[in-house]
């Protein structure tokens, strides 16, 4: 066995928030590989016809060793000038693979905005709120899909009961999603996925909320998916200006997520020190 896949064997793959990335992790429980991971990946996503891009263009982005980055060389910065994907054979880029296996015009995009911020500051390597921004998103980042806008207002409000109490039966349980669903929450920042391996109450997401309409959740996952990654690229982009800031993101408490935790009970929002009254004006 692989260094790589003893890691893997410490993932819960039941955990409900991995189902949009159940697809990739059964592929590898049933492989039994030794190498690179970044050989598995190009590998999986070639035949799985996932072909991830450059933003703007149709040249083609593939996995290679961390090696692969020069010493001294932005991240960003190599990814975009040589459309190659430094991996190092550890959980965190593995989360970063199925991101970019679910959500690739999302990932190019931020990507593509690094290199523009970097571009605006002279080179400098300075970092500005919008790239600070896209590192929350990026790595510590959820998104919450409502088809009720009441939902969503209540999060951008730290009203807790109204996001997540009482309209609980509205919410999707990924194991058994409903057509008749107004809010559903995706795990899109690596680093978080890598976190939950070991849950934690206090655990909180970053989140950007989009607005669909009702037959967003009669679709099926992979429908849903794509969906929103044409959905997530447009509005990042369009955000990702500058005056964008993490502040604009909604703090969410993730393991408060209905069906993502045990926390059907009442008592378990009422712990202050994770769901919290919120910024003050």
């Amino acid at each position: 066995m692989s260094d790589f896949s003893i890691l893997f064997a410490t993932i819960d793959r039941s955990a409900p928030w991995l189902e949009p990335y159940a697809h990739i992790h059964h592929a590898f429980s049933e492989c039994k590989h030794t190498g690179e991971l970044a050989d598995w990946l190009n590998d999986y996503f070639a035949k799985n016809h996932i072909a991830p891009a450059l933003y703007g263009t149709n040249r083609p982005l593939y996995f290679v060793s961390q090696d692969d980055l020069p010493h001294g060389t932005a991240y960003e910065r190599h990814i975009f000038a040589t459309a190659h994907i430094p991996t190092r054979n550890n959980l965190h880029d593995w989360f970063g693979a199925c991101i970019w296996s679910v959500f690739p015009k999302s990932k190019a995009i931020l990507n593509h905005v690094h290199l523009r911020e970097m571009a605006n500051n002279g080179d400098k390597g300075l970092r500005n709120r919008v790239r600070d921004a896209i590192t929350v998103f990026d790595e510590n980042g959820a998104i919450l899909v409502v088809s009720d806008e009441n939902i969503g207002k209540s999060l951008r409000d730290f009203d807790w009961h109204n996001t997540l109490v009482a309209p609980r039966r509205f919410w999707c349980n990924p194991t058994q999603p409903k057509d008749d669903d107004k809010a559903q929450a995706f795990i899109f920042g690596h680093a978080l996925l890598e976190q939950l391996i070991n849950p934690r109450k206090p655990l909180c997401s970053h989140t950007w909320i989009i607005k669909v309409g009702d037959d967003f959740f009669a679709k099926s996952l992979t429908e849903k998916l794509t969906d929103l990654d044409d959905r997530l690229s447009k509005e990042l982009g369009d955000w990702l200006v500058d005056r964008a800031t993490p502040k604009d993101l909604s703090p969410l408490p993730i393991l408060g997520v209905p069906f993502f935790w045990d926390n059907a009970s009442l008592s378990f929002y009422e712990d202050e020190f994770v769901f919290r009254r919120g910024r003050k004006a």
